[in-house]
């Protein structure tokens, strides 16, 4: 087992995601690498994508979601990711029964019933066959008119179980929104791994794009039991590395640690990263990016983050961007400490190129 600064961890996950480095590449393989994105907000997952392709551009990435290399769905811990097309069945095939077992209790409390999830899903099998992609509403709409009650965070619910179910998923963006569209017609067939090979995947993937990151890290990324996360690690250790951090073990690809010797000085550099990105919310433990003095200023009660600014593989500032369709400036950079006007000016660069 290498070991390792605990201040180079920062560096290093800038190295393994993307961010900085070799690895970049168009949308598509970005996504593939990193597995899945945390996209609750439509536009942070569409931004902590574009920060991880070659050309930088948003443009790119919202093509290969209207040319179905991309989707949008309840991916992860039932909330919503950014993936590559090829990796939605196999991933939700793995993750999504414990979801909706614990979504069980919910629906009771809503009232759902299993006839009600059936006609819901029959509903917009048949208004996505025939219409392709939808707006939700408008599938809520034909809920609606066909008697389903969809009042009370019913429709979401009901949107949420057919996505976990495999049967819905979120793909191009038509006039700003998402469209529903169904797996089967939008999503070409891809290889569906066994279990205990699903597992040993998801851990390599993640270590790979992610690492350095414990154990904990991954349970609690992809809500994973104590016993499924040491199974997963078995299976997929063999093909990674491990460092030894402060006594803790730390897991990552293979070539990481070797990539920051030529990369050090790219990696202490600035970059404006959109809130929900993986490079905060992809780990239990933040503390290597976010110094927990500034946690309370960076993710709010409810841990939703902001947009943060990156400088030596740490957090040092946040920033806003403007409400869609305001003419508004972005609003300047909020450094979380004293910073010279070289690196505020950087942040500014990064921020205005990241949201053009």
């Amino acid at each position: 087992m290498r070991r390792s600064r605990a201040q180079d961890v920062g560096l290093l996950r800038l190295i393994a995601q993307g961010i900085v480095g070799p690895r970049r590449n168009q949308p598509r393989e970005a996504a593939e690498r990193m597995l899945a994105l945390q996209a609750q907000e439509q536009w942070s997952g569409l931004a902590s994508l574009t920060a991880r392709s070659t050309s930088r551009q948003q443009s790119d990435v919202l093509a290969a979601l209207d040319a179905g290399e991309l989707v949008r769905s309840w991916t992860l811990r039932g909330t919503l990711h950014l993936t590559a097309a090829d990796d939605l069945r196999w991933m939700l095939r793995l993750l999504a029964p414990r979801q909706l077992a614990r979504a069980a209790t919910r629906e009771a409390r809503l009232g759902i019933t299993a006839s009600e999830l059936d006609r819901a899903k029959q509903i917009a099998v048949e208004e996505l066959s025939a219409r392709g992609p939808t707006s939700r509403a408008d599938v809520i709409a034909r809920w609606r008119a066909s008697g389903l009650d969809t009042g009370d965070q019913r429709s979401y619910h009901l949107i949420w179980h057919l996505a976990h179910d495999g049967v819905v998923c979120l793909g191009p963006i038509r006039a700003g929104q998402q469209q529903l569209v169904l797996v089967d017609d939008w999503v070409a067939a891809s290889p569906l791994f066994e279990r205990e090979e699903a597992l040993g995947e998801l851990a390599r993937r993640y270590f790979d794009s992610h690492g350095p990151a414990t154990a904990a890290d991954l349970k609690r990324w992809a809500n994973l039991t104590a016993k499924e996360t040491q199974l997963a690690i078995a299976l997929a250790r063999c093909k990674l590395s491990t460092l030894e951090i402060e006594g803790v073990e730390h897991l990552l690809g293979p070539t990481t640690q070797d990539e920051l010797a030529d990369c050090r000085r790219e990696a202490r550099g600035v970059f404006a990263l959109p809130g929900f990105d993986e490079l905060l919310f992809g780990y239990r433990d933040r503390s290597a990016t976010l110094p927990e003095r500034y946690a309370a200023q960076v993710l709010r009660a409810n841990a939703v983050g902001r947009c943060t600014i990156i400088f030596d593989g740490r957090v040092i500032g946040t920033w806003k961007r403007p409400r869609h369709g305001s003419e508004a400036k972005i609003e300047q950079v909020a450094p979380l400490e004293h910073l010279p006007a070289a690196i505020l000016r950087s942040a500014a660069s990064q921020v205005a190129e990241l949201v053009s």
